[in-house]
């Protein structure tokens, strides 16, 4: 997977997909196009310090994937499933099983309103 990480805004860095990423999970599968951007891991800010920064290896093609399919409507995939992938993809990834649940848990508390804004 290649990335480009640079400067958006003030609000912090901006990733952008230099390559096609493949995504399978549970027997289905979906790409994450070239070109395609994101803020990282959307954990909420208060979690960062104890659960791993916004951008980090451990973690960005779990947050790829789940940004890709909160944003755009993937046939057969809902919040639970994108939350369930996040959070197998950064233990496939080596955040620790701790971190992990503190990341999937923030996501899944603070991220309905963001699946429901968009879906």
């Amino acid at each position: 997977m290649t990335v480009d990480i640079h400067q958006e805004n003030g609000a912090g860095n901006i990733i952008t997909l230099c390559q096609d990423l493949e995504i399978k999970f549970q027997d289905k599968m979906f790409i994450v196009p070239a070109g395609f951007q994101s803020d990282g891991a959307s954990v909420p800010e208060f979690l960062w310090s104890s659960v791993s920064p916004r951008i980090d290896p451990r973690t960005l093609r779990g947050a790829l994937a789940h940004d890709y399919l909160y944003r755009n409507y993937v046939p057969g995939w809902s919040r639970e499933d994108a939350d369930r992938l996040f959070y197998h993809l950064i233990r496939e990834d080596g955040l620790s099983w701790w971190k992990s649940q503190k990341a999937y848990w923030g996501i899944r508390i603070f991220g309905k309103g963001a699946w429901q804004h968009e879906h």
